[in-house]
């Protein structure tokens, strides 16, 4: 009595269900990562708005301070006030 046992039917398939599975992680992934990229692009542009802003405040501020050294009164004794 040698009765041959087929193997189950969805044995079959386990080789693409794991490739399918890869390939879905894969994508996963890689959507993942450029997820992460464009939100470092956009970090990256607002703190480089936030530079150019800080550099115009400074050049206003300096533009300020030699204005205001200018109309400053010199001392009577020739030293510069604190």
């Amino acid at each position: 009595m040698s009765a041959s046992v087929a193997p189950p039917r969805w044995l079959a398939w386990v080789p693409v269900i794991t490739a399918a599975g890869l390939i879905i992680g894969a994508l996963l992934t890689i959507g993942g990562v450029i997820n992460q990229v464009r939100e470092q692009d956009r970090r990256i542009t607002v703190l480089e708005q936030r530079d150019e802003q800080l550099r115009a405040i400074d050049a206003r501020t300096t533009r300020i301070e030699a204005k205001l050294e200018v109309l400053a009164v010199p001392n009577s004794t020739g030293s510069k006030a604190p």
